[in-house]
């Protein structure tokens, strides 16, 4: 799986009838984020102790909906990698209920900049931990 760069810039409103206008969360950002989630798990394991997150099955398709368990297992996959790594503060995710709240575009921001961050920071460690192979001037290698 490869590391696609998450979406930062979402926006929306609500207008005074009561309809919204914006950016609409789709399969593809699902996806993106479900593997970019998985993604840093991978990254961090290299560099932390093992733990596992929740698992969230195959990619979404147009036709597949969203389920408040599985938004909440998102929230709860960027929680555990952050709290088994870096420990930074990406604020405090909702609980999502079915047929309650669902993401906006601020969670959706907030949740996808956490990722990022975290992206950043984790691969700068990693670049910083790469060993060099020096023998401190033995002649020949030996210690």
């Amino acid at each position: 799986m490869a590391w696609v760069t998450p979406k930062t810039d979402w926006n929306g409103e609500t207008a005074a009838d009561g309809t919204y206008i914006g950016d609409r969360f789709n399969a593809v950002d699902f996806n993106r984020i479900k593997n970019n989630l998985d993604y840093l798990r991978e990254l961090a394991i290299k560099l932390y102790d093992e733990f596992a997150i929740n698992a969230l099955g195959s990619d979404r398709t147009p036709a597949d909906y969203f389920y408040a368990d599985e938004i909440n297992r998102l929230e709860e996959n960027l929680t555990t990698i952050n709290n088994k790594t870096l420990r930074r503060s990406y604020g405090t995710a909702p609980t999502y209920v079915d047929n309650g709240r669902t993401m906006d575009f601020a969670e959706l921001n907030r949740l996808e900049s956490a990722m990022l961050d975290l992206y950043d920071r984790l691969s700068n460690e990693s670049e910083g931990r790469r060993m060099f192979t020096w023998n401190f001037g033995m002649k020949g290698g030996g210690l």
